[in-house]
């Protein structure tokens, strides 16, 4: 039952992150879709010229600046430096959230207007505004309009004059940051998903490295749709800022996911409730928006607390458990998280309080921080893992290898030999072949154990250069050996005699005379019948006391 609970969550986790893959591409789409990027290539700032009539008085206002209005009065923004010279070009700057209207003489250029997805102050102030001059302009003045200011206040931004291409590329600058930590994150995304699918290959699973995957493409997307510049030349804006907000109120989940995976978290019932609040969460305010009672924006504030909350339940837990057992991995992670709520607290101050448009970037910069943290631990944990695994597989490898010939050993022999009754139907013959070596006692006496030692090296090659590649060897004992050949295409003594050619190549040059006794023996008898295992060694071992016996006769006359 948990087993099939936890598959259930891993097909969970690896059907969300095929969904976020899915809404990167789309957004891919969306980008490429725009139609207001226009080929050009120079711009200019406009910083001086500016006046506007404060009761009948003109005052000059260099840009960028910060007018007063307490009264709430619109503010009207002149500058008569556009000339002939500037048709055809791209005028932008920044006051969405004052409803900015640009004018060149009577005619406008650009009005902002609030479309079906409604912005908030602080999504306003971060729009592009840009409008085109037209081709027949005849030095008109050009206007800036704006109303609604803010507790009693206009905060005006530079104004850039140029050619499309140039505009863009000025606005892809001042997104530059945004959408190179998105990239990075896409990137660590992609890396970290093959470091999931090799641990797994290797049969080292750690599904942290997938939680962090899906963590890293959530918050990409997440930055790439929030992007001013994309939203500005896409020609989707609205379905961008809806996956905006979807992937902001998911982005937590796949780290909660990481938590239960630390020391003792997954034992903690709290972290499966929070994730299922913030599903419920994205679910509830996406009904809610579709009906249209509330906009994401003005539930944003909900996500805020949920987001600020858990984080904080996660820093205790963890705090728990480095006190119940001081471990590095958990230090470091409690240090992540700490950083994360820090910046989470301060980036959103910034945002309720003073509505600063720059607030994204410090919990942005968090996330990075966060991020390096976490993978770092998670690498250093893999390292440990594999070097754990190393050594395992050394020791492993030691157990069932005869350190001395490279052989395997008894035990895979013996392991093997119980499989093959399952299989024996499968085979038309299987021939098992046990070997002695002679004299290796009179050699070990005479010559020492190094001499007895080069013997058994030496006879472990003459069979593995006869039987290697037709069969499996082992060394069963100290001068013993064994071979499992199955459907052998030569008969016993055309094999027989291909061992004895060997072992006569190594006496020329050897000082040790070597003989190696040997007895074969088929799984089927003349008559086609299987035997036992049990009369299949028996056979072979008799078979080969033979050939040794008559080793003997020989060597004695």
């Amino acid at each position: 039952m948990k087993y099939n609970q936890k598959k259930k969550k891993e097909n969970i986790e690896i059907f969300l992150f095929i969904m976020v893959m899915a809404v990167f591409a789309a957004v891919l789409g969306v980008m490429s879709l725009g139609e207001k990027m226009q080929p050009v290539n120079q711009i200019r700032k406009i910083s001086s010229g500016w006046y506007y009539y404060d009761n009948g008085k003109r005052t000059e206002v260099t840009l960028p600046d910060t007018i007063q209005a307490e009264k709430g009065e619109e503010l009207i923004l002149y500058n008569d430096g556009i000339t002939d010279l500037d048709a055809g070009k791209v005028v932008t700057t920044r006051g969405a959230q004052y409803d900015l209207k640009i004018w060149l003489g009577d005619r406008p250029i650009y009005e902002y207007q609030d479309t079906t997805f409604v912005r908030n102050t602080q999504m306003k102030s971060k729009l592009e505004c840009v409008g085109e001059i037209p081709t027949d302009m005849q030095n008109e003045p050009l206007k800036l309009v704006y109303s609604n200011p803010h507790h009693g206040k206009y905060v005006l931004t530079s104004v850039y004059i140029g050619t499309g291409s140039a505009v863009i590329a000025l606005h892809l600058q001042n997104s530059g940051i945004v959408i190179g930590i998105a990239l990075c994150f896409l990137v660590l995304s992609v890396i970290s998903l093959l470091i999931t699918v090799y641990l797994k290959y290797r049969q080292m699973p750690d599904a942290r490295f997938r939680d962090v995957a899906l963590f890293l493409m959530i918050c990409a997307v997440w930055l790439i749709t929030d992007s001013s510049a994309i939203q500005t030349y896409s020609s989707h804006p609205d379905m961008l800022c809806t996956i905006s907000f979807y992937m902001f109120m998911l982005h937590s989940v796949p780290m909660l996911h990481f938590a239960q995976k630390i020391g003792g978290l997954k034992k903690e019932r709290i972290l499966d409730a929070g994730i299922a609040v913030f599903y419920l969460n994205a679910f509830i305010q996406g009904l809610l928006a579709y009906f249209g009672v509330f906009t994401f924006a003005d539930m944003l504030f909900v996500t805020h607390v949920l987001l600020i909350t858990w984080v904080l339940i996660v820093a205790v837990l963890l705090w728990k458990e480095y006190r119940k057992k001081p471990d590095r991995s958990v230090q470091i992670i409690l240090i992540a998280y700490m950083i994360l709520l820090f910046s989470g607290l301060l980036s959103l101050s910034l945002y309720w309080l003073f509505e600063i448009s720059y607030y994204g970037a410090i919990f942005e910069f968090g996330i990075l921080v966060f991020l390096v943290m976490i993978i770092a631990d998670t690498v250093i944990s893999l390292v440990g893992k594999v070097r754990y695994r190393t050594e395992m597989q050394a020791y492993e490898r030691l157990m069932k290898e005869d350190w001395m010939t490279g052989m395997q050993s008894r035990e895979p022999f013996e392991n093997l030999l119980a499989e093959i009754p399952k299989t024996m139907n499968e085979h038309k013959d299987i021939l098992l072949v046990f070997m002695d070596i002679d004299y290796l006692r009179r050699i070990n006496n005479d010559f020492g154990r190094a001499a007895g030692d080069e013997v058994i090296v030496a006879a472990a090659r003459c069979i593995e250069n006869v039987f290697g590649a037709i069969g499996k060897c082992y060394r069963t004992g100290g001068d013993e050996f064994a071979v499992v050949v199955f459907d052998p295409e030569e008969d016993r003594n055309a094999l027989s005699e291909k061992l004895d050619k060997e072992i006569r190549r190594y006496n020329r040059n050897s000082r040790y005379r070597m003989s190696i006794s040997r007895g074969f023996s088929s799984i089927r008898d003349d008559r086609g019948k299987l035997k036992t295992t049990g009369e299949w060694k028996y056979e072979a071992d008799t078979n080969m006391y033979q050939n040794k016996m008559k080793e003997r006769k020989t060597h004695e006359l």
